[in-house]
């Protein structure tokens, strides 16, 4: 069942959320855009100028994650507009239907791996859409007549006053996932013409919930966008990744103080990688590197991009191993596979292994016989598991890289980079082409080299 409001005004609220306390007409512009297919790469979205990559990088992580589940490369590259459409829809009602899971308070366990890709089809609403019923009066002429005419959208900011566009959106509610897929079907045109994006952003944060938003992101008078630079801040590209907008990228949330800083609380569907690690100035988690598919979103300072594979090697296994690497690695900060002494009783407490007293001790001399202070991580997993148990990716592999911005790509034609990926024994240097993505990808594989076999990607 539908329900339909007219709105004066979008809810100030929401506007003060995504954009501070005044819309700046020149960033306003600038997400202005639609979902617009690249005529060059047919399953890749444009971006048009700096800052929605934050809602496209994530668009686009979901539908490729959809499209390699069915098709090779060179069939995605045939597919028709219609079948690439049907691929959209279902992945922007993925992006809304995951902002609904745990949407009520509950208690939940610190070691939830479930991913929303277990339960999205269960997902009831409501679910909100913001929409333009018709265009406004300077886009009306421009708006395609044809479906055949999408993909001559004319890709030039607006220059009309976001007040007339605020208060020309109707809100849509829909009780169930399928009255919501079939609205979109039908009405996909409208999200790829002008505004597109920014009314998926509001409907997603819509469906979440505004005040539910605000609480995640714990850091009172910040914006979703930021409000000098234009560009989506980690909130809102967590909330399009997985759900909920918190600010910070390790796994669950952390008292710090006194006040309670929200990380990623399950496995999600794609993950995040982000070259500000590399520089050491943040930490992902280990649910943000192993997500539940084989698509990853890749961060510079400035911008986003994709990376994704067929392997279903690398995909990380749910087994008991796996879960203590990933406590093993909330103990260790700063990347040195090591643990101190003293944590070791935690450590066992959050694997729901034996802290009796004596036990600890006892194994805190197996683990540590030379009276270091540390204990390895490898052989704390030798002791507790069976080492057919533990994970390695596969040593060569294929990956292809996505970036939507024209003028990042050789010749201004947006195309998939193809590239073979080599895991190496001991250090190695880097490499003379690709060292970004290179510092990037070996937050999560460690050292790996990349042979691009077409062209060498970007970052930015």
């Amino acid at each position: 069942m539908e329900k339909t409001n007219r709105l004066s005004l979008i809810p100030d609220e929401l506007l003060t959320l995504v954009w501070g306390p005044v819309v700046k007409q020149e960033l306003f512009c600038r997400w202005s855009q639609g979902f617009i297919f690249s005529s060059d790469e047919n399953t890749a979205l444009i971006q048009t100028s700096g800052g929605p990559c934050a809602v496209i990088a994530p668009v686009q992580a979901f539908l490729l994650k959809n499209l390699i589940n069915i098709y090779q490369l060179q069939q995605m590259r045939e597919l028709d507009v219609s079948t690439v459409d049907k691929y959209l829809c279902l992945s922007l009602v993925e992006l809304l239907s995951q902002c609904r899971i745990d949407v009520e308070d509950k208690p939940r366990s610190s070691d939830n791996t479930t991913s929303p890709e277990t339960s999205a089809s269960n997902i009831e609403g409501p679910f909100r859409l913001a929409c333009l019923d018709d265009p406004l009066p300077s886009t009306r002429e421009r708006s395609p007549s044809t479906p055949s005419e999408l993909d001559d959208i004319d890709r030039r900011t607006t220059t009309k006053d976001h007040d007339l566009f605020h208060s020309c959106i109707r809100l849509r509610q829909f009780e169930s996932k399928y009255d919501l897929e079939k609205y979109l079907e039908s009405n996909l045109a409208k999200f790829k013409i002008e505004f597109g994006i920014l009314l998926f952003l509001y409907s997603v944060i819509l469906t979440r919930g505004i005040n539910r938003v605000r609480t995640e992101m714990g850091e009172a008078g910040e914006s979703l966008i930021d409000q000098s630079e234009g560009h989506g801040g980690q909130a809102l590209i967590n909330l399009l990744i997985n759900g909920r907008a918190a600010s910070y990228v390790w796994d669950g949330d952390k008292d710090v103080g006194g006040l309670k800083l929200s990380g990623i609380i399950r496995r999600p569907i794609v993950g995040f990688l982000t070259k500000m690690e590399h520089l050491h100035y943040v930490q992902v988690g280990w649910y943000l590197k192993n997500p539940s598919s084989i698509v990853w979103v890749l961060a510079s300072e400035t911008h986003l991009t994709v990376l994704y594979s067929w392997n279903q090697a690398l995909i990380t296994p749910d087994t008991e191993c796996e879960r203590a690497k990933q406590v093993l690695s909330w103990f260790d900060a700063d990347g040195n596979k090591f643990l101190p002494r003293t944590q070791l009783k935690d450590v066992l407490s959050k694997l729901n292994l034996c802290t009796d007293e004596d036990f600890v001790e006892f194994m805190c001399k197996e683990l540590d016989p030379e009276s270091t202070g540390v204990i390895l991580f490898h052989k704390f997993l030798e002791t507790f598991y069976n080492s057919d148990q533990s994970y390695s990716p596969p040593d060569v592999f294929h990956v292809y890289h996505y970036n939507g911005l024209e003028s990042s790509c050789p010749d201004n034609k947006i195309k998939y980079a193809e590239g073979i990926v080599t895991l190496q024994e001991g250090n190695i240097e880097y490499s003379n082409h690709g060292s970004e993505i290179l510092s990037c990808l070996r937050t999560k594989w460690g050292n790996i080299d990349i042979v691009w076999t077409n062209f060498h990607p970007t970052l930015n």
